[in-house]
């Protein structure tokens, strides 16, 4: 059988310990080298950086441009300092700027992205790897981000507990950061971490970093920090209590209910790389409602996890590059219904962590389900080991189905190739993956297997993905969405860098999709040429785009406005145009029009949001999407409307709106949090959900809960 004779192979690498691992030690030229200082002046996270500590270390300040030159000259001066306790890193920024009125600082609530805002950051590559690395980043205000970065997969949702604050002052700003060792794993013996620092001047449309290649400042491009030792976690325990107090009412059964969900979640690092989870009764009523989408199409829309459980360590869990379609595990799978709906998530057990050469991760949930037989204990494994200077190798397996009782088995392989050093300072990627899914009830035709060829650099970039997706492969714990299909994807882009011009650089970008069943007969075909974009300075982009579109109908379906599309052969073309202004204007805006056929019809698309962002304290947007449709002679438009006004007091309190309604669902929702946060290790909500059925007024729901959640480290 394919499979086993793959899993041989697989456990051959695996165990093999020839491969010529590159040392971290060897990974970083010795100018962009450094060496920790240990302290026992611990600094007053402030922001003012008036601590003794920082007088007595020299600053590190050799940084250059990314943007918009290759290693150009930073046109201002940054500096950053780095000292440790056994349970602590600190550091210091000092972001010179020669006119302090060009700084941009309008993000006020913590956990919020910030694009627009002036803004210095750290990478911690804590195993040496370069491979993964933690992100931290600050603005003006003291508002934290952080990330992580893995796999070549940035995790923006991620969420942390540290510390920071900031300072405006006559010659720029200043920054402290306090990055507790107890919220981060790393390899003890590991005396040697990748690092890198970043800073962003929006104004100036300009990037700097310590240290990168060919614009490229992450993991494979990181300088190094030398001894990285003599850490402690405590006791590396991590325990997270929450509450959750309210009532909810549904109109439409008269039905009142009464909400009192204790929950607990728990984290203990059984070394100080290998971290044990447990959740018991979850609740994620603080999390924000998804992104509502308007379907065009025939296939199922891919909606990202936002859940703080599921997100810890989650670059683990990914698997052969895949976004969408074939992924192996996808967590909204678990506690959630197919429709969305929160499901009680009664037991959770995740053990993650990297050790040497291996990363493993395990998750095993027990939860409600809606159907008798479906299973209500579910489980996702996945190991890789790190091979050559920046590759990978590793095994995938799932059991479970939460949705029915096909009592249904994955087990996948796959191997990433990576090269940062091609012609001296290129990137190339390369992904090889198999997997197999067991359904009860089913013999044939469940595997899926791809290669995926990328060159992600700047001037020239693209990719070749190849895939195949057997009729009956399934992945009851993964995404798919289209099955039975032979796939083709590609993209080639081309940067012209610009001197002394509004634009950074214009373009040029073809992309191809392709996918034919297997059985015969093509199902999609996509050929879009960008025929020309631009970016600029201001962080402005635009792009002038014409599509060719082959669509193969078997069966008749219907999009929203009953607009049926019969089975045939269809060829339409579409042309069309996208800007986007920068965010750090007081007003900034996306537009998207598209125009021309649509199967045996008409479409037109014109999409808009208007940003308005007067001060750090108010954010308001309103954006419209409207697809006004003819086919067979019959017409409809579909809208999709979405408004936000986040109001931030100061940095603890935050009201976060969001709006949203659609004439296809024929609904409006609110959701309304307000949110306290003294520290980063205390959060209250109180959330108000509302929801309206205009073609049903009797549907109406409505919801008040508060919520309290409390982190403690040991």
């Amino acid at each position: 059988m394919l499979l086993e004779a793959l899993l041989k192979l697989l456990l051959l690498v695996l165990l093999v310990p020839s491969f010529p691992v590159v040392s971290s030690a060897d990974q970083s030229s010795p100018k962009f080298a450094i060496q920790s200082i240990s302290t026992v002046d611990i600094p007053k996270i402030d922001g003012e950086l008036s601590d003794s500590i920082w007088r007595s270390v020299v600053p590190i300040s050799e940084f250059h441009q990314t943007r918009p030159d290759d290693h150009g000259t930073a046109s201002q001066r940054t500096e950053v300092q780095i000292v440790k306790t056994s349970e602590t890193l600190y550091l210091a920024f000092r972001a010179h700027d020669s006119n302090v009125s060009r700084l941009t600082a309008k993000g006020l609530i913590q956990g919020e992205t910030f694009f627009s805002d002036d803004r210095v950051s750290v990478n911690l590559d804590t195993f040496g790897d370069r491979r993964n690395s933690y992100f931290f980043q600050v603005n003006p205000n003291g508002i934290r981000r952080e990330a992580l970065v893995g796999n070549d997969y940035f995790i923006d949702d991620w969420d942390t507990i540290w510390h920071a604050s900031a300072k405006v002052n006559q010659l720029g700003w200043t920054a402290e950061m306090a990055i507790p060792l107890k919220s981060i794993a790393f390899d003890p013996n590991t005396e040697i971490w990748g690092i890198n620092f970043g800073r962003e001047l929006p104004s100036r449309g300009e990037s700097v970093a310590w240290s990168s290649i060919d614009r490229n400042s992450g993991p494979s491009a990181f300088g190094s920090v030398s001894g990285m030792v003599g850490f402690s976690q405590g006791h590396g325990l991590e325990i997270t209590p929450s509450v959750s107090i309210g009532s909810s009412y549904q109109e439409s059964t008269d039905r009142r209910e009464s909400i009192v969900e204790p929950s607990v979640t728990g984290f203990y690092n059984i070394t100080p790389n290998l971290t044990a989870g447990l959740t018991l009764n979850t609740d994620f009523s603080g999390t924000e409602a998804d992104q509502r989408q308007i379907n065009l199409g025939r296939f199922s829309l891919f909606f990202p996890e936002k859940r703080d459980f599921f997100l810890r360590d989650a670059s683990i869990f990914e698997f052969g590059g895949l976004e969408t379609n074939a992924r192996p595990f996808f967590s909204r799978r678990v506690g959630l219904s197919d429709d969305g709906d929160p499901l009680d998530l009664e037991t959770g057990i995740k053990l993650t962590g990297r050790s040497g050469d291996w990363n493993v991760g395990s998750l095993l949930i027990k939860q409600q389900t809606l159907d008798s037989t479906a299973d209500d204990t579910l489980f996702v494994g996945r190991v890789t080991r790190n091979v050559f200077r920046e590759s990978e190798v590793g095994l995938i397996t799932t059991a479970g189905d939460p949705n029915s009782d096909s009592n249904n088995r994955l087990t996948g392989i796959d191997y990433t190739y990576r090269n940062s050093t091609v012609f001296g300072d290129q990137s190339l990627r390369t992904n090889i993956w198999y997997q197999e899914t067991d359904s009860e009830g089913v013999n044939k035709d469940q595997s899926a297997f791809g290669l995926r060829v990328s060159y992600p650099n700047y001037k020239y970039s693209g990719y070749l993905d190849l895939s195949r997706v057997e009729d009956n492969f399934n992945p009851a714990l993964g995404f798919v969405n289209r099955t039975g299909v032979d796939q083709v994807r590609g993209r080639l882009r081309r940067r012209f860098q610009l001197e002394n011009s509004y634009f950074d650089w214009v373009g040029t970008r073809v992309q191809y999709f392709r996918s034919d069943r297997i059985g015969g007969g093509i199902q999609t075909e996509r050929k879009q040429l960008n025929l020309i974009e631009g970016f600029s300075g201001q962080n402005d982009f635009f792009t002038i785009f014409a599509i060719d579109q082959t669509e193969g109908i078997e069966e008749s379906f219907t999009l929203p406005g009953d607009l049926e599309v019969s089975p045939g052969l269809y060829n339409y073309k579409r042309y069309g145009f996208f800007a986007e202004t920068g965010e750090q204007r007081v007003f900034s805006g996306v537009f998207l029009y598209g125009d021309g056929d649509f199967f045996n019809g008409e479409r037109r698309l014109i999409e808009t949001r208007l940003n308005w962002r007067p001060n750090k304290h108010f954010f308001g947007s309103i954006s419209i999407e409207n697809n006004d449709l003819k086919i067979n002679g019959k017409k409809a438009s579909n809208r999709l409307y979405t408004a936000r006004a986040n109001v931030a007091l100061n940095s603890k309190w935050a009201w976060l709106n969001l709006v949203q309604g659609d004439n296809v669902s024929e609904s409006v929702s609110l959701n309304s949090r307000l949110r306290y946060q003294p520290r980063p290790d205390r959060e209250f909500f109180l959330i108000f959900d509302h929801s309206v059925d205009r073609a049903n007024p009797d549907n109406d729901d409505t919801s008040l809960i508060f919520k309290a959640s409390f982190n403690y480290q040991l």
